[in-house]
């Protein structure tokens, strides 16, 4: 099977990498131009996120798309440039007609079937408060998906770790789960490769949903 992977050249996106490569996953990886990313074992294209032809080059033949794009940074630029790139990505699936995208989001993007959960609330709040761009940006992403039309999967997560992966996730919509803050890059990017089989790219437990993962 083939995969593209997005927001790869960063932390996460080492262990996404990694995690396809195990599983005999072909990898194409994005990569922002100017980049020094190098990787002996993935097929590498640069361009900019907004940059049509590139994208539907990185993600023609692909089964699945995977991006772990987010703001990284307390100095996020104003407007949404990660929702932006998110419509651009969106739009060359559609164009190569790659349907199963399964991208990471945060508990600060709430979900209609999510009940309370105040540890959420309020981290959600601060990141509203402290992080307005950032905000803005990650519910964009999250409403850029939802009207996506395509077979997808949002991720969701509190804060990760670099701690080895453990297996034993609490998997489910927030308020209704017992979740813990954290969990580890390794366990997410397991969790998302779950979500493609190897049988038939759609596994059907959470598409068209946004589950929140913790460690167990």
């Amino acid at each position: 099977m083939k995969v593209t992977i997005f927001g790869a050249t960063g932390k996460t996106g080492n262990y996404l990498i990694d995690e396809g490569l195990k599983r005999g996953f072909e990898v194409t990886v994005f990569a922002r131009s100017g980049s020094a990313f190098e990787h002996p074992m993935v097929r590498i294209v640069r361009g900019e996120l907004t940059d049509a032809a590139l994208l539907g080059q990185a993600i023609r033949g692909s089964d699945a798309v995977l991006s772990a794009l987010g703001p990284t940074s307390p100095q996020h630029p104003k407007g949404l440039p990660i929702t932006a790139a998110t419509q651009a990505i969106v739009a060359a699936m559609k164009q190569e007609n790659v349907k199963r995208l399964i991208a990471v989001s945060t508990g600060t993007a709430p979900d209609p079937d999510d009940g309370f959960d105040w540890k959420v609330r309020l981290q959600a709040l601060m990141v509203k408060v402290l992080l307005p761009s950032s905000y803005r940006d990650i519910i964009g992403l999250a409403g850029a998906i939802r009207a996506s039309q395509l077979d997808w999967t949002m991720v969701r997560v509190a804060l990760l770790t670099s701690r080895p992966a453990t297996r034993r996730l609490t998997v489910g919509m927030y308020g209704h789960a017992r979740h813990s803050m954290t969990v580890s890059r390794e366990d997410m990017a397991i969790f998302m490769f779950n979500q493609i089989s190897s049988r038939e790219v759609v596994n059907n437990e959470h598409l068209n949903q946004a589950p929140g993962i913790s460690a167990a």
